[in-house]
């Protein structure tokens, strides 16, 4: 079972950046707003000119009297998702209370992908994809590509909230076709607590220096699983992380150029915990998303949902404070990992006809995507698993167009040796 922990950063940053931005914009002189962002101290180590913060918290308390409402809200959101980290938080008190707070918050909340009613609404949105009738033919042919001598066991070890959805349709239709076998991804909406998430030791929130501890954690559910010969079968598990910290780290840090050190590390750390426990282990490294394209979606698109949201989610961008250091965040997050499955890497969400970003590619809070995104992602990660290495695709695309497939002299996932 993986150790939650509480979301101490996020909250700072959210009050101290998205909070006093929020009441800055929307209850304070324009005049205030510029001579705020060009003349306070704020800086990388986290210090903030508080006298500023504490008259703007004031008035916007005095300005709304629903505002509490979102305060609560965020609150709840964050402290009930929190990630594994082990801290000193970690006692069996704080462990089956926060559990007991996380199951609560997610029956009430979480269950968007399974309840009707939440469906009804992405429909009605158009956050899903169109459905594929049951009569259109799996693109590929199929016939004798399952192993005699063993079977696949397809695990899920993807590190950002947004793809859970991805899960369910990426590993259930397409893999599941070459393989019914297969074991271990998540069956539905469920936290990493649950039954129903199998293998899947994902966290939202999680960044890079999580992913040790949920590495030695996915291990020891696979060889407790019953299911799995740990000699004898194949584990396939995916990576995606960084995201995270870029929203609510790169900000706090002395140095954000540390960030990719400490990634380093951490994702060294984690591929040998996989090497010496895991035979048979294909690991695929997923590039972040490209998080300057996500900035740009508020381009013309006024929304207040969206701006506190955002602002709260991924304050070291979003975030009025740290809004000039920008450039070098992007130039940063380019040199951020190994790019083993580019997909993501010059991903951008497709424009509607009024030539701005096309809202339904966007959920709620407009940070995380929808499943018709993760239609998009699936197709394009699918395509990725099977290009050579140097040949690899670096934009996502509508599903099921120029949609690869296994070939007689390619029957395998891509590797730096057989794409030689």
């Amino acid at each position: 079972m993986t150790r939650p922990r509480f979301q101490i950063r996020c909250i700072r940053v959210f009050f101290v950046s998205s909070i006093s931005r929020w009441i800055i914009e929307y209850c304070v002189l324009e005049r205030y707003n510029t001579y705020l962002l060009q003349n306070t101290k704020f800086h990388s180590s986290g210090v903030s000119h508080q006298s500023s913060f504490a008259f703007c918290l004031i008035i916007g308390f005095a300005s709304s009297s629903t505002m509490w409402k979102w305060w609560f809200y965020c609150i709840l959101l964050h402290v009930s998702l929190s990630t594994s980290r082990r801290t000193a938080l970690d006692t069996p008190f704080n462990i089956l209370f926060l559990r007991a707070f996380r199951d609560w918050t997610f029956d009430v909340f979480g269950r968007t992908g399974t309840e009707e009613r939440f469906l009804r609404i992405a429909r009605n949105a158009n956050k899903i994809q169109e459905t594929i009738p049951d009569y259109v033919p799996f693109p590929c042919n199929v016939t004798g590509r399952t192993s005699k001598s063993y079977y696949y066991i397809f695990l899920i070890f993807i590190l950002l909230v947004i793809l859970v959805i991805f899960s369910t349709y990426f590993y259930e239709k397409y893999i599941h076709e070459f393989n019914p076998n297969l074991v271990g991804y998540a069956l539905g909406d469920s936290l990493t607590t649950h039954q129903a998430s199998q293998l899947n030791v994902a966290e939202t929130g999680a960044e890079s220096e999580d992913m040790p501890f949920m590495a030695e954690v996915l291990v020891k559910k696979i060889k407790n699983d019953p299911r799995i010969d740990l000699q004898k079968h194949w584990k396939f598990i995916s990576i995606m992380i960084g995201a995270n910290d870029f929203c609510t780290e790169i900000c706090w840090v002395s140095s954000p150029w540390s960030i990719l050190e400490k990634h380093k590390a951490d994702l060294l750390q984690v591929l040998r915990t996989l090497r010496d426990n895991l035979p048979r282990t294909f690991v695929a490294l997923i590039q972040p998303p490209n998080l300057k394209a996500l900035v740009d979606t508020r381009k013309g698109r006024s929304s207040f949902n969206c701006f506190i949201m955002t602002d709260f989610e991924c304050s070291c961008l979003f975030g009025l404070s740290f809004r000039r250091f920008r450039p070098m965040y992007y130039d940063i997050m380019r040199r951020f990992t190994v790019v083993a499955q580019p997909v993501l890497t010059e991903a951008q969400i497709p424009l509607a006809s009024d030539g701005y970003t096309d809202m339904t590619y966007l959920s709620t809070d407009c940070f995380h995507i929808t499943q018709k995104s993760n239609a998009y992602y699936a197709s394009s990660l699918w395509n990725n698993l099977l290009e050579p290495v140097g040949t690899k695709m670096t934009k996502w695309h509508k599903p099921f167009d120029n949609f690869h497939c296994p070939t007689p002299e390619r029957p395998y996932l891509a590797t730096i040796l057989n794409s030689m």
